[in-house]
Order: C-alpha cells, then structure tokens, then sequence
C-alpha cells in the first residue's frame, strides 16, 4: 500500500469552512418567524394554556381540601348518625362540618364541600339501604336525593362558616365614617 492512502489529512483549517453557506430568508420566511416569536412570548408571559388551565383548575377545585373535606364531613356524619339515632341527623353533622370548614377556611371552597357533603350523605344512604339499593327500585333515587341533599347542606354549612368569619374578622369601624 501506498503511504498517500494512509496519510491523514492536515487539519489546519476549520471543516465548517469549506462547508459555509449563507442564507438570507425572503419576506415570508421572516413573517413566519416573527409570527413563532411573538406566539412564544405570548406563551411565555402567559404561562402557556396548560398552566393556565392548571391554575385556573387549582382556584376551581382543589384536591386536598377536597379530601380533607371528604374526611371531616363523613366523621361528623357517623358521629353524629351514631350519637343522635333519629332519621337524617347525619345531615346535622354534615352541616357541622361545612360550617367548621367554612369558619377555618380563607378561600372559598363551596365546590369541595358540596361535593364532600354529596358523597358522605350518599354513601350513607346507600350503605343504610344497601339492599333496598341493589334489589329494589327506589335505592339508587334515595341515594341521589341524600347525594343532592347532602351537597345543598354542606353548602349552606361552608356559607354560614364563611359568613361568621367575615363578621369575626371585619374591622367594626370600617363602614363608620371619621
């Protein structure tokens, strides 16, 4: 073998060099990328749709409140059930537990409550007429009127507790005039 087949080539200059092409982009090209750039700003200032919607999301419903919620409203429920053994006295703990979240609370969380309420209401009813629910035909309407019921409720209690707060919390001589 010949030694011109093995010998590496002298890299004194730079590849790219030989490879340099220049590109100037027309009048559609720049408007496209101008357009890219101020959607990526837009985006950027903005936070983007999705974090919007996230965020937005998070105000509406959040998910720990809601679980909280769901905890506290379903003890007070069976508290309540077991201690005062009349009919839809679970309603009065539900109340109880909408009224404290609504007293502790600073936001407004209405959705998680009523929600809460809804389930603990519901699924009481449901597990008290388990049978009626499964066999007969009015368990799952008396399921949805606890449900619906139990949402109005924890509503009022979160309104009340609200209420209470802000009469708490409000500076008596701020409607007075100096």
């Amino acid at each position: 073998m010949s030694r011109d087949r093995t010998r590496t080539r002298d890299r004194s200059g730079d590849a790219d060099d030989e490879f340099d092409v220049e590109f100037e982009p027309g009048p559609e090209l720049e408007a496209d990328a101008d357009a890219e750039r101020a959607q990526a700003g837009a985006e950027a200032a903005s936070g983007g749709i999705r974090a919007r919607a996230a965020e937005r999301a998070g105000t509406v419903f959040a998910p720990r409140t809601f679980l909280a919620a769901l905890l506290v409203t379903a003890g007070a429920l069976v508290a309540t059930s077991t201690l005062v053994p009349l009919p839809g006295a679970g309603f009065a703990g539900v109340f109880a537990a909408a009224f404290l979240f609504g007293l502790v609370l600073e936001e407004r969380r209405y959705a998680e409550t009523a929600l809460a309420g809804a389930l603990a209401a519901g699924g009481s009813a449901f597990l008290d007429f388990a049978v009626v629910a499964l066999v007969g035909g009015i368990g799952l309407p008396l399921v949805a009127v606890a449900g619906g019921a139990g949402a109005v409720v924890a509503a009022a209690g979160t309104y009340f507790g609200r209420d209470l707060r802000d009469g708490l919390t409000r500076d008596i001589y701020s409607n007075h005039r100096k």
